[in-house]
């Protein structure tokens, strides 16, 4: 029994399927063992005689759910007693199984493949897993797509998931007929999940999958460079100088600040805001921190701020050789000798008498050690600094060294001082 309802058809795809025009009918059948008839709607097309036949009983048809009301018969052996005008089908159509034709869904493990759901009934609910191999993405393209649309896609819809399960991240979900942009996967696992309600069936989608990698599309905007993690399946851009972001896509104006760099012997790090962009560049407002080795000290300012007019404050911190001041107690009295500059003189300069000493200086070279440079914190001194220590009365007798050098390795040479009453 046959009940035209003359609906329009819910898609153009169905000009693939079918003819031009496709109408929705209403079919009876009886399940086996039942004498109850039961029904559901397929879309149909007209044939020459301007009858509506079903798509599904042309030759080589298929049937996506047989008898779905009847939920309790079940089809024993391999053939059952479902007909429609006559021509038998025994198949589910396209994306489903079981003996009602309403399972669906199943894991998929290969480098490439596809997924196609041809037509759906109502309150269905279907999963695909798909996996490649790891280290590698998912490329998900659909060529075709058929859902009763919802501007909140809150009815008939396709969920794809970033991950192997319903918990994993939502990429997008869609409905209707209009083909999401190809779907990319940030690890090796894709979920998609699709579920139909209680009114309304269209004619499902078909999707194709691929196994690629991170880089395979060019993420990386503005000539930027796409570099491969193969352990985590993920990538990230060398950006070209003025652009920044995961994908290149920012350009930076010039009221950012350039990387000011660590000292030598020495390093910085960011402590405050956004911090630096792609290593090179730092926002309004960022603050960074220097810091030197160890028998170095800074000398200049500890922390500097990008400023409104894309410069730092401050200026830029040195890292200096010195040796900390030896603590002493408080019997002993320690001066600091004023820095000498020695001059290295070789057998032919002692030929000269001291009169013509300005001359010779002009003449021949001396070799004099470099002065220190930058000012140090309190309680710090530069390389070759000479400490003289006595004690506060001369009654007390000393012990230790009288004079001691900052050394090249940051320590003092000698021994410490102590006095004794």
């Amino acid at each position: 029994e046959y009940t035209v309802i003359n609906e329009n058809c819910p898609g153009a795809e169905w000009n693939i399927m079918c003819r031009e025009c496709c109408e929705y009918d209403q079919i009876q059948c009886i399940c086996p063992g039942q004498k109850e008839r039961v029904g559901y709607t397929i879309p149909c097309c007209r044939n020459e005689e301007n009858e509506c036949d079903s798509c599904l009983i042309h030759p080589g048809c298929t049937i996506f759910e047989n008898c779905k009301s009847c939920r309790n018969g079940s089809w024993g052996g391999t053939l059952d007693d479902f007909y429609i005008k006559g021509i038998y089908c025994a198949e589910c159509r396209a994306g489903w199984y079981g003996g009602d034709c309403m399972r669906c869904g199943q894991v998929l493990q290969a480098s490439r493949g596809h997924i196609l759901l041809e037509g759906y009934p109502l309150n269905a609910r279907c999963e695909w897993t798909i996996h490649v191999q790891a280290g590698f993405n998912i490329e998900l393209r659909f060529y075709m797509l058929s859902l009763e649309f919802d501007y909140m896609c809150q009815y008939d819809y396709v969920e794809v998931r970033d991950g192997d399960n319903l918990d994993s991240r939502i990429i997008k979900k869609f409905c209707g007929n209009e083909r999401p942009p190809p779907i990319r996967s940030t690890g090796s696992s894709l979920h998609v999940f699709f579920q139909s309600d209680g009114s309304k069936n269209f004619d499902g989608f078909h999707a194709v999958f691929e196994e690629i990698t991170a880089c395979s599309s060019s993420p990386c905007l503005h000539d930027g460079t796409c570099i491969l993690d193969k352990s985590s399946s993920t990538y990230k851009c060398a950006c070209l100088g003025g652009y920044t972001g995961n994908r290149c896509e920012n350009f930076l104006d010039e009221k950012n600040c350039s990387d000011p760099g660590g000292p030598l012997n020495g390093y910085r790090r960011v402590v405050e805001d956004t911090g630096l962009l792609n290593g090179r560049y730092a926002k309004i407002g960022t603050v960074i921190a220097f810091f030197c080795n160890n028998s170095y000290v800074l000398s200049g300012n500890e922390q500097r701020t990008c400023q409104d007019d894309g410069e730092w404050s401050g200026k830029q911190p040195i890292c200096i050789k010195a040796c900390r001041e030896p603590k002493m107690s408080d019997l002993v009295r320690q001066k600091v000798l004023p820095m000498q500059v020695q001059s290295r003189e070789t057998p032919l300069h002692q030929l000269y008498s001291s009169a013509f000493i300005k001359q010779k200086l002009e003449i021949y070279p001396t070799k004099k050690p470099a002065l220190p440079f930058g000012d140090l914190p309190p309680g710090y001194q530069h390389l070759h600094t000479q400490l003289q220590y006595e004690c506060i009365s001369p009654f007390y007798r000393r012990l230790g060294s009288s004079r001691r050098t900052c050394l090249k390795t940051g320590k003092w040479s000698g021994r410490a001082p102590v006095c004794i009453p």
